[in-house]
């Protein structure tokens, strides 16, 4: 078969490319470099020629003659970029046997951290849990706001329970049920979130104290339906109404506080406290 190139045009070709390429005899020793490697390396070139990549266990070149997939190396102009590697075997008959070429992939790892960071924003301001599909705590906050306005306005009552369920299992399809069983229990008007803690929210306009216990002695009833047999499960209730004093944060607070005491007040069977 006829060659592509000729032996001095390959060589050419090898020297001018953008990506770094390291040659190594059948001793494992660096016996040659393309231009891009030396422009990597600046004047640490001739520490590599001659020698056998064992013998730089302790160079900071180390990581470009033996580094895995993806890996970090400060170049001679303090460019901290990454690289990946891919090691060649050379046909027989030639000085190098190996061929290592070098492929920055920086602005692949900068675009790939972006997006992470990106992706965490968004899940900060993301309004709903991804488990239950209810709000989560943020989103919670934004839809209890105008319900403490309209009560501060209007001197409406408005009550919040905050639900801790212990049960055989703390599993994602637990946790859907116990949000299904919330959902049918509820008005249409009433808002139910789960926080970052796996306790649900339930704010309930227009609902006094006392409704929103027997709310819980409601929910109570479902539960010990729903969970009967082989499956137990117990609940923890804080129950807090509304007060002039109260914004958003201090109602929230108050409730968890009465979470609280419902949690320490446990002796096998349902707490509530208010």
């Amino acid at each position: 078969m006829k060659d592509i190139l000729t032996l001095e045009q390959a060589l050419a070709l090898i020297d001018n490319g953008l990506d770094p390429v390291l040659l190594f005899d059948d001793q494992n020793r660096v016996i040659a470099a393309n231009m891009a490697l030396r422009t990597l390396l600046g004047g640490q070139l001739d520490t590599l020629i001659g020698r056998r990549a064992e013998e730089l266990a302790d160079s900071p070149v180390q990581m470009l003659l033996s580094g895995g997939d993806t890996f970090a190396y400060l170049g001679a102009d303090d460019h901290h970029g990454y690289y990946t590697a891919q090691d060649l075997r050379l046909p027989p008959g030639a000085p190098a046997v190996r061929a290592r070429l070098l492929r920055d992939v920086s602005e692949v790892e900068h675009l790939r951290a972006e997006r992470e960071h990106l992706q965490t924003e968004l899940a900060a301001q993301a309004l709903h849990d991804p488990v239950t599909g209810l709000l989560n705590r943020r989103g919670l906050m934004v839809a209890l706001e105008p319900q403490v306005s309209r009560s501060r306005r209007y001197s409406s009552p408005l009550s919040v329970i905050v639900m801790d369920v212990y049960g055989a299992s703390a599993e994602a399809a637990f946790l859907v049920r116990i949000s299904q069983i919330l959902k049918d229990q509820l008005r249409w008007a009433d808002v139910i979130g789960c926080s970052e803690n796996r306790e649900f929210i339930m704010v309930l306009p227009e609902t006094h104290r006392d409704d929103a216990l027997s709310l819980t002695e409601k929910l109570n009833e479902r539960l010990g339906r729903e969970f009967q047999g082989g499956n137990t499960a117990w609940a923890a209730y804080g129950v807090v109404e509304w007060q002039k004093t109260d914004n958003t944060s201090t109602l929230l607070r108050r409730a968890q506080t009465a979470l609280d005491q419902g949690r320490a007040a446990r002796d096998g069977r349902t707490a509530v406290a208010l």
